[in-house]
This record gives structure tokens, C-alpha cells and sequence, in this order.
């Protein structure tokens, strides 16, 4: 039996998509959301084009970029990890 591993909750994203884009937010790929979570999400890409390790995220219904990476690729899947904010230094 397989330990759970993840390190927050997610949602599954039924009908759900979203848009991946690289550094300089140039649109790259179309992609399903099967789900996501606070710190990343698992997605289906619409094409096997090969992607960068660090991205943008941009939900379909939402206006927001969020800085990500690129952690996995598995049959046609692919894990991101969202980067957290800077913190602005006191």
C-alpha cells in the first residue's frame, strides 16, 4: 500500500483548465487540471511539447499568474509546484 506523500489537501479540477506559460509569459500549452492544491497541481498538457522547468500558471477563470515549476512528467501528466511570494525583507 502507497503512503500519501502529498503535503496539502487538493481538489479535483473537473472541467476545470488552465494555461501554462514560460518566464517571459509567452503562452505555451492548454492544459486539464486534474488537481490542485495550495502548492502545486497534476496536469494534462493538450500537446507533448516540452516545457521549461520554471513556468507560469494561469487558471482559465482567474486573471493571476503564479509563478511554478516543473516537477514531474508521467503519461502525458505533469506535476508543478507553485513558488511562494517573496517575502519582503523588514
Amino acid at each position: 500500500m502507497e503512503s500519501e506523500r502529498r503535503q496539502a489537501n487538493r481538489w479535483r479540477g473537473r472541467l476545470r483548465s488552465g494555461k501554462l506559460f514560460d518566464a517571459a509569459k509567452r503562452f505555451l500549452v492548454s492544459c486539464r487540471v486534474i488537481d490542485i492544491s495550495e502548492i502545486g497541481a497534476r496536469l494534462q498538457p493538450e500537446n507533448d511539447r516540452p516545457l521549461p522547468l520554471e513556468l507560469h500558471y494561469r487558471a482559465d477563470d482567474d486573471e493571476d499568474f503564479r509563478v511554478a515549476s516543473l516537477i514531474w512528467v508521467r503519461k502525458r501528466q505533469i506535476g508543478i509546484h507553485f513558488v511562494p511570494p517573496a517575502r519582503p525583507e523588514p
